[in-house]
């Protein structure tokens, strides 16, 4: 065999791998184009509300997540609301699992931290993943009270067990 059709082969192989490999077992890459965002009224529509697939079981209960630094989030967050520094997501991700719609909120609208936030959890494999547009600012205009004080323990804030509707 000559040279140039050894040459030829090897880039009609190596271009070949250069295909299939990246395809294989790759997950989708997450972009701004996957984050729902909520308004206000929506948002709590769906914590009050959680919207389910089947008529058969009840709705998982929804849960606001403050994606801030604990400071940030004891100077004012929503009522109710989880505090998961994004620097901690990788560790504490799993709290989550448990619950229905997870809605994620930053300061400001558009805010870069709700969401990464909401991208990362998303890569973590949760659903019903919202960011709330407009974050505490649109809360605060909606003339919505915030709660002040330290988060308790993760621990002390697991989502109450699933049960089915009983007739």
């Amino acid at each position: 065999m000559n040279m140039p059709k050894l040459l030829v082969k090897f880039a009609m192989l190596a271009t070949a791998v250069a295909v299939i490999i990246p395809s294989l077992g790759c997950k989708p890459e997450i972009s701004d184009k996957d984050i729902v965002k909520l308004n206000v009224a929506q948002a709590r529509e769906y914590i009050v509300r959680p919207p389910t697939t089947s008529i058969f079981e009840s709705p998982l209960p929804g849960i606001w997540v403050d994606p801030r630094r604990e400071p940030d989030f004891v100077l004012g967050h929503i009522p109710g609301a989880v505090n998961i520094p994004f620097s901690s997501v990788s560790s504490n991700w799993m709290f989550l699992e448990g619950y229905g719609p997870k809605i994620v909120y930053g300061d400001t609208y558009n805010d870069p931290l709700a969401d990464a936030m909401s991208k990362t959890l998303m890569q973590y494999g949760l659903k019903d993943i919202y960011t709330l547009r407009g974050g505490l600012e649109a809360w605060t205009e909606a003339n919505m009270e915030l709660q002040k004080g330290a988060p308790p323990p993760l621990e002390k804030q697991r989502p109450p067990r699933r049960r089915p509707i009983r007739h």
